[in-house]
């Protein structure tokens, strides 16, 4: 008797345990679906993207020697670019780099400041690209050219790594690039132009 009255007692208790157990998986379930649903509707990721805003240089105009010709260059390129962060989580990104190129060779580089970005915020990135006149050194009779034509093209290719982190569980690798071309005139050392494309890698 004694036997029968503890599994009577026993068995509404693991009843109840079954159940407990049951609404806990249920409830865990609904919560990942809830998940997933914000994921893939409110906090789906969009690239961050870039805009230059300024670009001015600095320097002297290049002073040529003859008879054998030498060019000395004593010039910097500053760039402002504004990067925009569309998402609902803020956008870290770590230190970046900017490079110059003149004709397709590297002829000077900067790097950029690492920095956070807070959820539908904007950041303004700001370096400092010095022309490094060894550098194009292979290359002097076509910079005599763009001088004597009154202006020399540079190319600059900004690049920015970071992530966007979402409910500390979800994480997207992004690297914002921004590639511009800045015509500089010359003698009086002004940009003429400026033209950039932004495009995001994940």
């Amino acid at each position: 008797m004694t036997t029968a009255s503890g599994d009577s007692h026993h068995r509404p208790s693991l009843l109840r345990r079954h159940r407990c157990l049951l609404i806990s998986l249920v409830v865990i379930v609904l919560l990942i679906v809830l998940i997933l649903i914000l994921y893939f509707t409110l906090f789906r990721f969009h690239d961050p993207t870039t805009e230059l805003i300024s670009a001015r240089v600095d320097g002297v105009s290049p002073s040529i020697s003859i008879p054998a010709i030498r060019i000395s260059l004593n010039l910097s390129l500053f760039l402002q670019i504004r990067v925009h962060n569309p998402n609902p989580a803020s956008f870290t990104h770590s230190a970046g780099t900017a490079l110059l190129f003149y004709n397709g060779v590297q002829v000077g580089d900067a790097l950029v400041e690492p920095g956070r970005i807070p959820s539908k915020g904007s950041e303004i990135l700001s370096c400092e690209l010095t022309v490094q006149a060894d550098k194009i050194a292979g290359d002097l009779t076509k910079l005599l050219s763009d001088v004597v034509a009154g202006e020399v093209g540079f190319d600059s290719s900004t690049r920015v790594p970071g992530r966007v982190k979402f409910l500390g569980l979800f994480k997207h690798h992004a690297v914002a690039l921004s590639e511009c071309h800045v015509i500089i005139g010359f003698p009086n050392i002004k940009v003429k132009s400026q033209a950039c494309t932004q495009h995001t890698k994940l």
